[in-house]
């Protein structure tokens, strides 16, 4: 469904989606000295290096014992397998150490949720970002790409969180959607802009898929999002500032949609 997605996005608009993602997991170590994150991860870095996976850095995230992968931009179908060789890696190193590892979207309740953020932008023929956005100016393709990614969000919901329990991850205080709309660097937002100072090379940041989600889905739901958005022209709502919401708070947004 991804190529599929990727070829009627280049017959339909000659553009192509290229893409990024972070994913967060615990891995449950004795400790976090240095000697017990090396002895984990660099065998897993090295594994990584030898499956040829584009891995751009691992690092520490803000859980005891939370980290994660942040690869380099590539294709939808190749980042669907990269992101399904990244889990298999972890799993496999954690096993033969005999730790615990965990891709579930809120493991400890104590502790800060895992997700899996999908950075995205769309290059013309000549390899050039198509997403623009000055202070004032947003281009087209921007803008309904956004509108598209909102207005199937809801109804994408049973992808990005494949279990009732993964809800809770919302309860977090913070770096996890509150706001259902998008902004410019602004990690409240559902959809947010990252800070660039190249006025032509912005890209779209996911942030609502759990950790636990298949990739495979959430990318094909993704790219049917862009698509969607730009064959109808969706226009996004107003642009988010801040912690609160103008338009529609993201947990009230979800109402409609049924949380099994």
């Amino acid at each position: 469904m991804v190529s599929d997605l990727c070829s009627l996005l280049h017959a339909e608009f000659a553009l192509s989606p290229v893409m990024a993602a972070e994913i967060e997991c615990y891995v449950m170590l004795a400790d976090e000295s240095s000697a017990s994150m090396d002895a984990f991860w660099v065998p897993v870095d090295q594994a990584f290096r030898h499956a040829d996976l584009p891995i751009l850095r691992i690092e520490k995230e803000r859980g005891l014992n939370q980290y994660e992968v942040i690869t380099q931009v590539m294709s939808p179908e190749r980042l669907v397998e990269t992101l399904i060789a990244i889990r298999k890696i972890i799993e496999q190193q954690a096993a033969h150490m005999q730790l615990k590892v965990h891709f579930a979207a809120k493991p400890f309740a104590t502790q800060p949720s895992s997700g899996l953020h999908i950075h995205t932008h769309l290059a013309d023929g000549e390899g050039l970002n198509v997403f623009h956005k000055t202070e004032e100016w947003t281009s087209d393709y921007l803008r309904h790409s956004l509108g598209g990614l909102l207005a199937t969000m809801k109804n994408n919901m049973p992808i990005f969180f494949p279990e009732a329990a993964d809800y809770a991850r919302l309860d977090d205080v913070d770096h996890v959607p509150k706001i259902f709309g998008w902004g410019v660097n602004n990690r409240y937002c559902a959809l947010r802009i990252p800070m660039d100072p190249d006025l032509y090379n912005k890209r779209i940041e996911h942030r609502v898929a759990c950790a636990n989600a298949d990739p495979h889905a959430v990318i094909a739901a993704i790219l049917s999002g862009l698509l969607n958005g730009l064959r109808e022209g969706i226009e996004p709502p107003e642009q988010e500032h801040g912690k609160l919401a103008i338009g529609a708070d993201f947990k009230q947004a979800l109402l409609a949609t049924p949380i099994r």
